[in-house]
Formats: structure tokens, C-alpha cells, sequence
């Protein structure tokens, strides 16, 4: 009996250890959890999504090398040099001159070993950071509607200046960019090898307007009409596409609306007018970030469903529009709408105008000979008040088998100076014998 009170304290002494122990171990426990498999929300789609550069492009290059104007329109020219200004490190951006006079650009413009972009309206240059990668991080808030690339001193300095110049603004902004001989001769050199002749119509106090030399033989093409369906974009567009109620108001027109927000779909034009009027804002918007912001939005839904490209901004009303390329002409249309307007509010989307049809695959070729640019030049009454005299397609609609069918024309037009345009016939230049509309 003598050793119980020893005994007890053995046990007393046990306890305590292992209740240290087990509060040890609940405390340093780290269950071993499965990961749960959640429910993916998948993200609807219209289209393939896009890089910036694929809508930033011109619509032209020009260059003037050894006294011989050339330029070309092919899209994989294009592509080229856009693609290889985006292994291209530029220094830092220089302000050069102010106050630039017609006569001072057009110098610039066919000023020998150099190549001009031609862009449809004002590129930002802090958008234009998603193409040529610049020294200096800060550049300033400025636009730019021509980008000359000169190589007049690449022999002694193995370097090509850039310069930016703003039609609006009337400034000029220059960069030097290194490239490698192999790289300027297999790019800049090649596209111009494959350019062609061009003739350069001189305006009294005025730009130039540059046009083909030869006649041109333009494929005219017809499709089947695909379409997105009006559903797809009210789910997309709305945030909540359950309580959203469907209205048909015509044979042709049906809205849809949630209490806040609108969408409008058009049988007849194959065209979709979204609004949200309670984003509505009048507040300044820089520029660049309209452009990132517009293009962000519809490139999230692929909503750039062809060769759509950056050709219109008004930054004061925050509108931004991309126009349907086909085949590497601009596409302009009476019974549709052949270009994505966006209108952007407070942080969101305020308007939201586009196309529903979709350009495919055509089913019908054939070739079609137009007159020479020049010629359409000659044959105008008036160049002084227009702004662009550029190849395209007018797309009409045709009835084929009992089906409808979209027709891609080639034709001539002019860009007026509010950026309507006219689309030029046989009666207005002439030229039968070239087989015009």
C-alpha cells in the first residue's frame, strides 16, 4: 500500500503528458482536404477573341523609293510590317513641330526612302504600345494619323526613324528604332519590291489623295447569310438573361429588355442596338483608355466576328467604330450596317451597335476589272472636298435559288469629310468598258 500514492502520480504524471500531447497535435492538424470540383460557368462567345494589333492597322502603305511611288493594300503586306515593328524597341518619343501645314505633310509623304501607314482615323499613342515597344513608359497624350518610317540614313546608323504625324493635331513626333539588315531588307524592303504604282492627286491647299496607277482586277464574291442569333447576344448583353422578356413589335423587329437595359434585333438589316441609358456619362475619358476599354468589351464576347478594324473615335462622345474588311477592302453597305459601334458610359457600356451576320465562306467567284484610281480621279468632277478615294466592296443582297445571298461588289468610293460615303458607278467616272455596276 505504500507505493499507491507513488503509483497515482505516475498515472497523474502520464495523463498530463499525453493530454499535452493531444492538444499538440490538434492544434499543428492539417486535414488532408480534396479539392472540390466546382461548377464552371462557361463564358458565351460569339467569335474567336483578337489582339490589338489585328484591329489597329492601316488600310494603306505608300513609299516612295528611287523617285517611283508604290503602295499596296494586301493585308499579309500589312500584317508584315506590323508584325515586325512588334519585335521593334523604339527610343524615347521626341516632340519635333507643331502647326504643320498640308504642304508640309505631303512633303513628308513622298519625301524619297521613306514608307508612310496610312490609318483611318487618330491611333492614341499609348494604345500604340500594344505594337512597338517604346524606351520610356510615359508617353504623352497625343494621337497620331500617319506613321512614316524613313531608312535615308540606315547605312551609316543601322537605325530607321519613325514619325508620327496627327492629320487633327498637326504634329509631328519622331523615334529612332534599330533593326538589323537582314530584318529591314526581308520586311520594309520586301513590301516594297511588291508594292505597286501609284499616282499621287495634288490639291490646292489641301492633302494628297494617292490612288493605283493601272486598272485593278477585284474578285467579287457571294455568301450564303450566316447570322448570330439575337438569344446568343441577349445573353451576352444583359446581366441577368432570366428575367429578361422578349417583345416581337414587328415581322422584322423584336426587343428585349430587363427594366433597365434594351436590345433591339432587326430581321431585316441583321443588326442588334443594345442601350443601357442608366450607365449614361459625360465625363472626359482619355483617348487611350476609350480605345482599351471599347475593344476590351467587345473582344471579350469575340464580338469582332471578321476582319473588323479601328477606323472612327469621337472622344467626346465616347464612340469608337471598327469597320468589316473583306478580302482587304473596306465593306460599305445601303441595307445593313457593316461597322461595330460602341458608345461607352460609366465604366460600362452605355451603346452597343453592330451586325448580327456573319461573312463565311463564299460559294460564288468571279473576277471583275475596274478602272485605275487615277482615271476615277480624273473622271470626278471634284476632288477638293472629299477626303479618300478608296477601293471596296458595296454589299447588296440578292435573291438566289429561293434564298437570299449576300453579294460583295467591287467597286470605287469616296470618303466624304464628314465620313459618309459615295459609292461611284458608270454613270458617275464612265468607264463601261470596265464593267461597272
Amino acid at each position: 500500500m505504500k507505493h499507491i500514492e507513488q503509483i497515482k502520480s505516475f498515472v497523474l504524471f502520464l495523463l498530463v503528458i499525453l493530454s499535452l500531447i493531444l492538444t499538440f497535435s490538434i492544434w499543428t492538424y492539417t486535414p488532408n482536404y480534396q479539392p472540390i470540383e466546382g461548377s464552371q460557368v462557361q463564358q458565351i462567345t460569339v467569335g474567336e477573341q483578337k489582339e490589338l494589333h489585328e484591329v489597329l492597322k492601316p488600310y494603306r502603305i505608300l513609299a516612295h523609293e528611287n523617285d517611283k511611288l508604290l503602295g499596296t493594300i494586301q493585308s499579309s503586306q500589312i500584317d508584315r510590317i506590323m508584325k515586325t515593328m512588334a519585335d521593334l524597341s523604339a527610343s524615347n518619343l521626341i516632340f519635333m513641330q507643331s502647326n504643320l501645314s498640308e504642304e508640309e505633310i505631303n512633303s513628308a509623304i513622298h519625301t524619297d526612302n521613306r514608307m508612310t501607314l496610312f490609318f483611318s482615323y487618330e491611333v492614341p499613342m499609348e494604345t500604340f504600345l500594344s505594337v512597338l515597344e517604346f524606351s520610356q513608359n510615359d508617353l504623352p497624350e497625343t494621337t497620331f494619323s500617319h506613321l512614316i518610317i524613313d531608312w535615308s540614313e540606315y547605312s551609316k546608323t543601322n537605325s530607321i526613324q519613325f514619325l508620327f504625324i496627327s492629320e487633327e493635331n498637326r504634329t509631328l513626333y519622331s523615334t529612332d528604332v534599330a533593326i538589323s539588315k537582314n530584318n529591314f531588307e526581308s520586311t520594309f524592303m520586301e513590301v516594297v519590291n511588291q508594292s505597286v504604282p501609284y499616282t499621287e492627286l495634288e490639291r490646292k491647299n489641301n492633302l494628297s489623295l494617292y490612288v493605283s496607277t493601272n486598272p485593278v482586277e477585284v474578285p467579287k464574291f457571294t455568301y450564303s447569310i450566316n447570322q448570330v442569333s439575337p438569344e446568343t447576344f441577349k445573353d451576352i448583353l444583359f446581366k441577368d438573361s432570366n428575367i429578361v422578356q422578349k417583345n416581337i413589335e414587328s415581322n422584322t423587329s423584336t426587343k428585349y429588355t430587363d427594366g433597365m437595359a434594351a436590345m433591339t434585333s432587326d430581321a431585316s438589316t441583321r443588326t442588334i442596338n443594345f442601350v443601357y441609358p442608366a450607365s449614361e456619362s459625360i465625363d472626359e475619358i482619355k483617348p487611350s483608355v476609350l480605345f482599351q476599354d471599347s475593344f476590351d468589351f467587345i473582344n471579350d464576347h469575340g464580338g469582332l466576328t471578321g476582319d473588323y478594324r479601328y477606323v472612327y473615335s469621337n472622344v467626346l462622345k465616347h464612340v469608337t467604330e471598327y469597320q468589316l474588311f473583306a478580302h482587304d477592302l473596306p465593306v460599305f453597305s445601303q441595307i445593313t450596317s457593316t461597322r461595330i459601334s460602341t458608345t461607352w458610359g460609366d465604366n460600362q457600356i452605355f451603346q452597343y451597335k453592330r451586325p448580327s451576320f456573319i461573312l463565311d465562306t463564299p460559294f460564288d467567284i468571279s473576277n471583275q476589272l475596274l478602272p485605275s484610281g487615277a482615271e476615277v480621279g480624273e473622271a470626278l468632277p471634284s476632288i477638293e472636298d472629299i477626303n479618300e478615294i478608296v477601293l471596296g466592296y458595296y454589299l447588296s443582297q440578292e435573291e438566289k435559288n429561293y434564298n437570299f445571298v449576300y453579294t460583295l461588289i467591287p467597286s470605287w468610293f469616296t470618303i466624304n469629310n464628314d465620313g459618309s460615303w459615295t459609292r461611284l458607278t458608270t454613270e458617275s467616272i464612265g468607264g463601261a468598258e470596265y464593267g461597272l455596276e
